[in-house]
């Protein structure tokens, strides 16, 4: 097999794992939602996004340097592998020493047990990593998405099996721990790489140097993409972030599912693109992407209060308003997303990182100062500050690349109208209970059928051309065969 079929191969099972850990996670997530009380629901997920951080300095840096060099060097990835373990052991160190008490005195001392059972988990990635790259560069990403989705699988069951038997909160931290432990153990049996004794250091520069800047720019985007949720656990409490959490799952999802394979076309398609016609192809990928994505958040958000109820419990009721204002970013997050790959396809990787600082300065300030009004002032300040990041991103792009605002705006104003036309028709629909529909079950999937119906409607009604492009566009992306992208794709901000 070639370079190039193994590349598309590896990306085809990455993608295949990702989503369908999205989807038992998903599940399990929905099912917790509904088995616990919203306190101890909204501490778990406070304790998790604690975990999430500390894993940042594990998982970050090493393994791409081993997957990137040319060569495989036994000695170069046993001095890899000892590194982290001795970070892993000093991060558990850490969540004993300060993450634990922390929790002890501001939550409760639940809370600190749960942060000390899932020390284990950042330990586990510390094992596993080198042996992981050691498949990754051999193209055994077949293997490796079969071990992952085991332990999503087997640590879903457990959650299930043990929020039934009546174990609560530690019910998710049993799963996490299971599906790590797994996913451990099998990548590290099945691995040719066997760590040894290192007698020469001369590597560590170049680990430290090759991992610092990933490191400070995962950091970022962690912040960046969490301000939200930080702000509401520091400041209104673990009910309160519970029902931010539940609202913004969905959300979650569909930015896995749906930015990650655009974004394989994208960064293949940006980094090899002529000068002159890089903005036509940024024109081609965003009217794409705001096709299909810019209907799903709002459907999203006008479905709502049925899709809440459905899925997570009558209990989260107040997470369906949430949804529903958090639908409204769905315009920025077409617009912006594929700006800091723009700037690294053209060598400008200091200056996507400015973008990545734009987002967290402004995600963080803004919602900060509306926490005295609580949790939907919040909610509202995220979406306005979303709105704010876009126009200084693309003033950042314009000055180095000539790509602007209105480059952003003229192909994806169209579907952003309609989508909000089919938001608010729908959204009226369902609160003024036109439909007439008891049954919530029947209300749900006929509100979709409404809401597809006006969204392809008007498009074809009004906005015909830039319809039928996008979608000329994703027949060619289909029929032609992109290499792996040159870099790891950027993560969405998720809202």
């Amino acid at each position: 097999m070639s370079l190039k079929a193994k590349s598309v191969t590896g990306a085809f099972f990455n993608l295949s794992a990702n989503g369908f850990a999205q989807l038992i996670n998903f599940v399990v997530y929905a099912i917790m939602a509904r088995l616990l009380g919203v306190e101890e629901f909204g501490l778990v997920a406070i304790c998790l996004m604690v975990v999430d951080f500390c894993n940042l300095f594990v998982t970050v840096g090493i393994s791409q340097n081993l997957i990137q060099r040319d060569k495989w060097d036994d000695d170069f990835a046993s001095l890899s592998f000892w590194i982290l373990i001795g970070v892993s052991g000093a991060i558990a160190v850490l969540i004993f020493l300060i993450a634990v008490p922390v929790a002890y005195y501001t939550y409760s001392e639940l809370a600190a047990q749960l942060i000390a059972a899932l020390a284990i988990i950042p330990v586990a990635n510390g094992f596993r990593l080198v042996h992981k790259a050691k498949l990754e560069r051999e193209f055994e990403n077949k293997k490796l998405a079969a071990y992952d989705m085991a332990g999503v699988l087997v640590g879903g069951v457990v959650s299930v099996v043990t929020a039934l038997q009546g174990f609560g909160a530690w019910a998710i931290i049993y799963g996490k721990i299971v599906q790590s432990v797994i996913s451990t153990t099998l990548t590290c049996y099945k691995s040719s790489f066997s760590p040894g004794k290192v007698h020469d250091k001369r590597h560590l520069p170049e680990i430290i140097r090759f991992a610092k800047p990933l490191i400070a720019m995962s950091f970022i985007n962690f912040f960046s993409s969490r301000t939200s949720n930080i702000i509401i656990a520091t400041f209104l409490g673990a009910a309160t972030f519970a029902y931010a959490s539940v609202a913004k799952q969905g959300f979650s999802v569909i930015n896995n599912l749906t930015f990650q394979p655009l974004n394989r076309i994208a960064l293949a398609s940006l980094a090899r693109v002529q000068e002159n016609r890089l903005h036509l192809a940024f024109h081609r990928i965003v009217s794409l992407t705001a096709l299909f994505v810019v209907p799903i958040y709002f459907g999203i958000g006008a479905v709502a209060h049925p899709f809440i109820d459905i899925v997570f419990g009558d209990k989260w009721v107040q997470s369906a308003y949430l949804l529903s204002i958090l639908a409204l970013i769905a315009p920025t997050q077409v617009m912006a997303y594929y700006l800091p790959n723009l700037l690294i396809s053209r060598g400008y990787p200091e200056q996507a990182f400015t973008l990545n600082i734009i987002n967290l300065v402004v995600n963080l300030l803004i919602p900060l100062m509306m926490v005295p009004w609580g949790l939907v002032a919040v909610i509202i300040g995220w979406v306005i500050a979303n709105y704010i990041t876009v126009v200084l991103k693309f003033a950042v792009v314009k000055k180095h690349m000539g790509i602007g605002l209105i480059a952003g705006l003229k192909p994806t104003w169209p579907f952003s109208v309609v989508g909000l036309v089919m938001f608010g028709s729908v959204l009226y629909l369902e609160r003024f209970d036109t439909l007439q529909l008891d049954n919530v079950f029947l209300e749900l999937p006929a509100l979709v059928v409404i809401g597809a119906v006006i969204y392809a409607g008007l498009l074809l009604l009004f906005y015909r051309k830039p319809t039928l492009a996008a979608l000329t566009e994703l027949k060619g992306a289909k029929v032609k065969k992109t290499p792996k992208p040159p870099f790891p794709p950027e993560e969405p901000s998720q809202p």
